[in-house]
């Protein structure tokens, strides 16, 4: 994604002299170049290595479905290319990097044999190279998605294309989860061309490093400048424009041989001078490497472009006039492999996550976020052992699934016009097109999990079964729709204890039914069409300990059974309360400190004041000296915090006491809030519920969670790898927002509080740190702080999510905990979604189980 705007890295803002502002783009690059051809041109830099490649930014530039047409035609271009050089002296030779997987596997999916071959002939010659990486991704894949991402193409097509290098570009950051993937798979070189934009590079660039990560394996790391900052190298002006038309806007077009990189000699010259004075800046700036490593995209739009074949001619035509420094157009791999050789023994080495600054943006999508990750816990319980052996029909359905997630994961969530044009056709048709990959896994996932529970219980007889597939004991309410009994039941039995468990009807929504009073709608029901609130809808029942990877099996009873003694005094924590009737502080017996402090569950915005809010951000977020920037953040940041609409509600029974509230604030239609007490053990779960009024505006919400952790760094997870942030991170990178499995915990003294988000994957910690670069951790680091939604960016994220959304959150309390996994096993029980079936007596149809319960 290439914006308009050159913005320098925030972590390298502080030491850069004229020449290094002149690298980033920040000033003229033609200024200081009329003296450099009197003086020793090179600095100690003898080659230059030209990668190209095509950024692939599905959905930038055009429709995602464009894009992917595109890049198969690209990939066209670059085999025909090579294979008319093949027998050219290296310099003439035409090299392409296919910076991702994905358009080869498309491209492969429908070449002939003959092309196929072509594509192979190409890859065998040296001059074209496969990266590894299908997508440059956010940080919110899980462990099962980075399996995907290295098995994005069919096996017998890697091991012929050998992938040795992998790619990340334009993004902020990149997991560890990712890059331990990598090694997983034989990779041990990474390119990373970041784009500053609202971010920047952890370290100073161009530079190598190795990454060690947690079980001492290295990634050679290659810290580019953007991807498509090489052109700039031999030219003094950018030759694209718009700043950016779709491909098929027929007023531009793509460059022709002539446009740039010309061949002459007159031209070739004045490349060669500009490429000294780059180079003089960047000696002059500390770089020492005896190559420098450059990546060149073409320039019809920058993102998803073509390759430039006469790139490969004036590489030949600067060499013949025996420049210096040489020129090798080159593969990403080639190039890195000599690199290697070159200062591998010379170059430092780093451990920690590599947290990213471009995470926020994807809360600027939450709904579909939320859906994404249903998603993802659909999938896993289906590919629970639950249900026995998944056949290949089921393998084959999981593998689309996190196809489409990865999809969805990837890094470009809005067109470059989703914030200077929301509502026009084309940036609406792009995040249609994203969104699909977030609902269309989500309704396969529910499919493939109705399948796997159907086709494992339909002949296990009559009965109600209810199905726990996470690895630890659930305890909690089963609520279903009334109508979905065929009977007037008044309980269920245990076959096996014989225990009998009441079923308590509910109130809930009736669709198709004309509300009868106002009694039946909810004060979210602002329409009042069909009732929300309609007695006797819903039918509850309470399972206690069902143990983890086991079926409980049940019988539906028309037999009534009494309330126990205990309802009317229910046991549960100490509770203090506000003046309006929410808890401050919970303490169960078991405890020494609360579950949670005041605050808990309470809603903020951020918003920015004056006129043009987003270029003031981008303003705040520049300013390089922190006392000016805090400054700057004072006069311009506007934090509203919702007030109660009214004093909460309280409901207790014998298993749990529920707290309900409204919330007034001037984003929001409305809002509720709903915390529900478990009265046997220490847990807690906050629902929230907004419908955001829709504007344009820059502005972020955040949930706050206060825990009584005081002094204790937080623990989490990306990708399934165990990360403490502040602590455990590359330096420069971000600390502002963590993008998160779902989950953090505080492992104290007094026990371990366990904190799990169900749709929101984003978490700050302290205050709402928005567009604060932090370098350190907060004092007060034991408050936790979801981001539930983010529009603050101006491009690339969508612009106006706005009515409904719900965010859960879980808190429960333990004594002990055995490291990560259980913390990590813990969360996935406290999200799990019961399976639940009702079997009758009948018997099931042979031709419906073959045809209809099996994938």
């Amino acid at each position: 994604m290439r914006r308009t705007i050159p913005l320098v890295a925030p972590t390298t803002v502080r030491w850069l002299p004229f020449a290094a502002l002149m690298l980033f783009g920040a000033i003229s690059t033609t200024d200081g170049l009329r003296t450099c051809e009197a003086q020793e041109p090179n600095g100690g830099i003898r080659h230059v290595d030209l990668v190209h490649f095509s950024h692939t930014d599905y959905g930038f530039t055009d429709h995602p479905a464009v894009c992917r047409e595109l890049q198969k035609r690209y990939l066209d271009i670059a085999i025909d290319a090579v294979l008319a050089t093949r027998g050219k002296p290296d310099a003439g030779k035409f090299c392409w990097t296919a910076e991702t997987t994905i358009a080869v596997n498309d491209w492969w999916r429908t070449a002939t044999a003959a092309r196929r071959e072509d594509f192979l002939k190409a890859v065998r010659s040296g001059q074209l190279e496969i990266s590894a990486f299908p997508l440059n991704q956010t940080p919110t894949l899980n462990r099962r998605q980075w399996q995907k991402m290295l098995h994005w193409l069919p096996e017998d097509l890697w091991q012929k294309v050998q992938p040795q290098t992998a790619l990340q570009n334009d993004v902020n950051g990149f997991p560890r989860a990712g890059a331990m993937a990598l090694l997983d798979r034989g990779i041990h070189y990474l390119l990373s061309s970041i784009n500053p934009d609202s971010g920047g590079a952890p370290l100073r660039r161009p530079s190598a490093f190795w990454w060690r990560m947690p079980d001492g394996r290295r990634l050679f790391v290659w810290l580019n400048f953007p991807y498509s900052k090489g052109y700039s190298f031999f030219e003094p002006h950018s030759w694209r424009r718009g700043p950016l038309p779709e491909a098929t806007d027929t007023r531009y077009r793509p460059a022709r041989p002539g446009d740039f990189f010309k061949t002459d000699e007159a031209s070739v010259r004045k490349a060669h001078r500009h490429l000294v004075g780059r180079l003089r800046g960047l000696v002059a700036n500390g770089y020492s490497y005896p190559t420098l490593l450059l990546s060149i995209t073409n320039e019809w739009r920058v993102d998803n472009d073509p390759p430039f074949p006469p790139l490969a001619e004036f590489v030949a035509a600067w060499n013949r006039l025996e420049l210096k420094p040489t020129l090798r157009l080159t593969t990403v791999s080639t190039a890195l492999k000599r690199m290697e050789k070159e200062i591998g023994d010379k170059i430092p080495e780093y451990q920690g996550e590599w947290t990213d600054w471009w995470a926020n943006g994807v809360a600027s999508g939450p709904r579909e976020v939320a859906a994404s990750r249903l998603a993802k816990r659909l999938t896993a319980a289906a590919e629970s052992p639950l249900w026995g052996e998944l056949d290949e029909n089921g393998r084959k359905a999981v593998d689309r699934i996190y196809e489409d997630l990865c999809l969805f994961d990837e890094h470009t969530w809005g067109s470059s016009y989703s914030v200077a044009l929301p509502d026009s056709l084309a940036v609406l048709g792009q995040y249609n097109e994203k969104a699909r990959f977030a609902y269309r896994p989500m309704a396969m996932a529910k499919l493939l999990l109705s399948q796997r529970v159907r086709g494992r219980l339909v002949g296990e007889g009559e009965g109600l079964y209810v199905a726990n597939t996470s690895e630890r004991p659930l305890s909690g309410w089963i609520t279903m729709p009334v109508s979905c009994l065929r009977g007037n039941y008044k309980s269920v039995v245990d076959t096996r204890s014989g225990r009998r468990v009441p079923l308590e009807l509910r109130s809930g929504p009736r669709p198709f039914s004309r509300p009868k009073n106002e009694g039946e709608l909810t004060p979210e029901n602002m329409d009042a069409t069909f009732p929300d609130n309609r007695a006797g809808q819903a039918v509850r029942f309470w399972v206690e300990n069902l143990e983890g990877g086991t079926i409980r099996k049940l019988q539906l009873s028309t037999e009534a059974v009494a309330p126990p003694k205990a309802l009317q005094h229910p046991t549960g924590p100490t509770v203090a309360l506000d003046e309006n009737g929410w808890p401050t502080s919970v303490v169960w017996p078991t405890m020494e400190r609360p579950l949670f402090t005041a605050g808990f569950g309470d809603f903020v915005s951020v918003g920015i004041r004056g006129f043009a809010p987003r270029w003031i951000g981008m303003d705040i977020f520049n300013t390089s000296d922190d006392a000016q920037r805090q400054k700057l953040r004072t006069e311009n940041l506007a934090e509203i915090a919702a007030t109660p609409a009214g004093k909460a509600t309280v409901e207790k029974n014998l298993h749990t006491t529920v707290y309900l509230q409204r919330l007034r604030h001037p984003r929001l239609a409305w809002a509720t809030r709903r915390l529900e007490l478990w009265n046997r053990e220490p847990r807690a779960r906050l629902t929230l519920r907004i419908d955001r009024t829709s504007s344009n505006a820059p502005e972020v919400f955040f949930v706050v969670f206060p825990l009584p952790c005081e002094g204790t760094l937080p623990k989490t997870s990306n990708g399934g790898v165990p990360l403490v942030p502040f602590e455990d991170q590359l330096p420069g990178t971000c600390r502002d927002y963590f993008a998160i499995d779902g989950w953090v915990q505080y492992e104290t003294p007094d026990g371990n509080w366990l904190w799990v988000s169900r749709d929101a994957p984003l978490v700050t910690f302290g205050a709402p740190q928005v567009l604060a670069r932090r370098t350190d951790a907060p004092k007060d680091v034991h408050r936790v702080l979801a981001m539930v939604f983010n529009n603050r960016w101006y491009t690339n994220f969508v612009g106006n999510s706005h009515g409904v959304m719900e965010f859960q959150f879980d808190l429960i309390w333990k004594k002990n905990m055995e490291g990560p996994r259980e913390a990590e096993r813990l969360a996935e029980s406290l999200q799990v979604e019961p399976q639940v079936l009702i079997q009758p007596g009948l018997k099931e149809s042979p031709l419906t189980i073959d045809h209809l319960y099996r994938p």
